[in-house]
């Protein structure tokens, strides 16, 4: 019985002595921003009103924008940014956040924008609820990045999109500012 456990332990060792890690190298695995999307900033003009989107104390309206690569694979497996910069926002004309969003006008409390997005086949719907009311800006910009779900890491949950600022995001993802 000693015999046989030592000429087993003798085998282990051999074994793994013998492991060598030589070999042909693989193909090199795709980037992984490869497949990340962007679209250009576009003036949120004209925003319709909503006669679905009805309450009291508020006035709802939207934007829609063509997005040919939400498609519904994308939908369904992959993650939709949207950022938008307001052209007199209190923390910086021309600052980038993703939405959702509020906005005060002109850092009073007194009037709310407030913006969210809701995604269809080749379309990003843009909403904003104004609280009391009002409408909202022609002139502020948005921009979409689509990441589809075959990106490696890009839905990985150490990449927390909502705390990162859009240049990080964009550094992140290799998307142009």
């Amino acid at each position: 019985m000693k015999n046989i456990i030592t000429m087993l332990a003798g085998v282990c060792i051999l074994l793994l002595v013998s492991c060598s890690k030589t070999g042909d190298t693989g193909p090199a695995g795709p980037a992984g921003t490869a497949n990340v999307m962007y679209s250009n900033w576009v003036d949120t003009n004209p925003w319709m009103h909503s006669s679905t989107s009805v309450g009291a104390g508020k006035k709802t309206y939207y934007f829609d924008l063509t997005a040919q690569q939400v498609t519904q694979a994308i939908i369904d497996g992959g993650t939709v940014l949207v950022y938008m910069k307001f052209v007199s926002d209190p923390d910086g004309a021309g600052i980038a956040k993703m939405l959702p969003s509020i906005y005060y006008n002109i850092g009073g409390a007194d009037t709310q924008y407030r913006f969210q997005y809701g995604l269809f086949v080749n379309k990003i719907r843009v909403i904003c609820d104004i609280i009391p009311g009002g409408s909202p800006a022609n002139n502020n910009k948005i921009r979409y990045i689509v990441i589809p779900g075959g990106v490696p890491g890009a839905r990985m949950a150490s990449y927390d999109y909502k705390k990162m600022s859009y240049e990080e995001v964009c550094k992140l993802l290799q998307v142009p500012l």
